[in-house]
């Protein structure tokens, strides 16, 4: 359940991988965030984003602008 607090967060990323992927620092930890399928691979570049859904231990995310 505190995960569904997690969703509309804002974090930012600094780095992706050619795979939609990152590993961020948020809330004191190292999370590995992955860019919302629904997003164009345009959008997977440095920058703030949102948190939409948790899967697991991965945060999904979309860009913030």
């Amino acid at each position: 359940p505190n995960v569904l607090l997690d969703i509309g967060e804002r974090l930012q990323v600094e780095a992706w991988g050619a795979d939609r992927q990152a590993r961020v620092q948020y809330r004191g930890a190292t999370w590995t965030v992955e860019l919302d399928p629904a997003q164009p691979a345009e959008a997977a570049r440095p920058g703030a984003f949102v948190i939409s859904r948790v899967v697991g231990n991965r945060l999904i995310v979309r860009s913030a602008a």
